[in-house]
């Protein structure tokens, strides 16, 4: 039966598969295959990066070309890069340097039924490279102000920096790399030796508009956000980036739909998110995006309690298949990190959580048969792309987005608790306010699930019986929340203590899955 409007989580979303068993989705005449959990990695507290600031924040990451490999006991070894945003920032944005920080990863998978005692994936910190513009400055995380530099324009800035909040990574085999950020939003392409080479500028309907004389450019400020009638919303930008297989695209899609596609700017009318495609030839990107599409975006309630959606699922990052069919990580919000790890005392079917993890998701997306905006309204103006809202929210009449399926459930309790982890979100406060009530309920601690899940990476398992099979590597951000914090030459301590907004030591860690990824053909084969 064809479902009208996004699919809806309105109860968590929990996937039951015991660890040993497999599941399976048909999708574009294809069968995509999850063997599950398979691996768990995490990052030390206390960490430093060669700049001196505490590690964390895989906002993305991606696997150096050429470095993965498979030793002769198994185990294997690559070289990862990661993408931290931009920098600890919950007491106010601050001036960190845009950068990539380099891990060497020993991995062995665990095919297992008994319970793993210590991560089998180890991660070595190695080294930094810090971003340059193209005059060799560093760049900032601090909202921009202006949107004019170094004769680019329109680009987002801020004392004379580029003001960057990066989320997508992308590599190609000379050593340098894409990345995505959600100022502008812009995609940036950048040197082996980190100084910039070139950048892209969203279409039309992308870029902020405002309805006020007052403000211009790409600010995120609170009035500004009240003010703004179109492109991007503030911290939604390019969320995911990739470069396909054959190096021939370069795939960006913004984290929800543009301001201007969300009607009444309730939270569960942002489903229909856009996703461009750029030629790529040589390292070089074509001006104008050659496909942009809508997406569909999964709506959830965050209370978990059957009550209609008030939530889109975020879209937290990509892996391009091919220029077509996409592998899209969409989350909710609630975990560790979140803040928000209050008691519910009639919640008895979510664990007695305010908000309990709902739905964490890798899914498969296609946009045949997608409508291609390209040159239309919708991308070179503000038209809206949407129609209705809530439970009608649909695409304009005559236009057809891609849909997405799910393929990948984060949210397994018996999978995850083999590498001991788990998914409480209650805190110290709630969980003794429920004992007295009569209810026994686990405590948000550092081995619980967090709410960020935003990198993603495939390598293959180079198994000759199984050619299709890969692994599929899923980071968290972390947003830097630590005890042991250090930023820009001040200590912090990021955690957060108070009755309903208690926030664990909150590692950065990697989940690894074994998946079957019939066609896909990856470089490191």
């Amino acid at each position: 039966m064809l479902r009208a409007g996004p699919p809806t989580y309105t109860t968590p979303h929990w996937d039951d598969t015991p660890f040993g068993q497999e599941t399976s989705v048909w999708f574009g005449g294809l069968k995509y295959v999850n063997k599950g959990l398979v691996g768990v990695g995490q990052l030390t507290v206390g960490g430093l990066d060669y700049r001196g600031d505490s590690l964390g924040s895989f906002s993305s990451f991606k696997f150096s070309p050429g470095s993965w490999r498979r030793k002769a006991d198994g185990t294997y070894v690559g070289t990862l890069i990661t993408l931290p945003d931009r920098g600890y920032n919950a007491r106010g944005l601050i001036d960190y340097p845009a950068r990539t920080q380099q891990f060497e990863v020993a991995f062995r998978p665990d095919y297992g039924r008994t319970p793993v005692s210590r991560p089998n994936l180890v991660l070595t910190f190695r080294s930094t490279r810090t971003v340059l513009d193209f005059q060799g400055n560093v760049t900032t995380g601090l909202d921009p102000h202006g949107d004019t530099l170094h004769g680019y324009t329109p680009v987002p800035a801020r004392h004379g920096k580029f003001a960057v909040d990066a989320e997508g990574l992308a590599l190609l085999p000379d050593g340098s790399f894409f990345f995505s950020e959600e100022y502008g939003p812009m995609i940036y392409h950048v040197a082996a030796n980190g100084k910039m080479l070139g950048l892209v500028t969203p279409p039309t309907a992308l870029l902020p508009r405002f309805s006020s004389q007052a403000y211009r450019g790409f600010t995120t400020e609170k009035k500004a956000v009240e003010e703004q009638t179109g492109g991007r919303r503030d911290n939604q930008g390019y969320e995911g980036l990739d470069v396909t297989p054959d190096g021939r695209h370069l795939v960006a899609m913004l984290q929800s739909a543009p301001r201007q596609d969300c009607p009444g700017e309730d939270d569960q009318n942002r489903a229909y998110t856009r996703v461009l495609v750029y030629a790529l030839a040589g390292g070089v990107v074509s001006a104008k995006p050659v496909g942009h599409y809508l997406v569909e975006l999964p709506t959830y309630d965050s209370a978990g309690n059957g009550r209609p959606p008030n939530k889109t699922a975020a879209q937290s990052e990509l892996i391009a298949l091919n220029s077509r069919t996409f592998l899209v990580l969409a989350r909710d919000g609630n975990g560790n990190g979140s803040g928000k790890s209050g008691y519910a005392p009639t919640g008895a079917a979510v664990g007695y959580a305010e908000h309990p993890m709902v739905y964490k998701n890798v899914t498969l997306v296609s946009t045949v048969g997608a409508t291609n905006l390209v040159g239309t309204p919708y991308e070179t103006g503000y038209t809206p792309a949407v129609r209705g809202a809530g439970p009608t929210l649909a695409p304009a009449y005559g236009l057809t987005a891609a849909k997405c399926t799910d393929f990948v459930n984060l949210l397994n309790p018996s999978q995850l608790a083999r590498f001991g982890l788990d998914l409480n979100v209650v805190g110290a406060a709630g969980v003794a306010k429920a004992a007295t009530d009569g209810h026994r309920i686990g405590a948000l601690s550092a081995a619980s699930l967090s709410a960020k899940w935003e990198a993603l990476a495939l390598v293959p398992c180079l198994d000759r019986a199984y050619p299709d099979d890969y692994f599929l590597f899923v980071g968290n951000d972390n947003d830097f929340l630590t005890a042991e914090g250090i930023m820009l030459g001040r200590t912090y301590d990021g955690l957060a203590t108070g009755p309903g907004e208690e926030v664990g030591e909150n590692l950065n860690r990697i989940l690894v899955y074994r998946v079957t990824l019939p066609g896909y053909i990856s470089s490191e084969r």
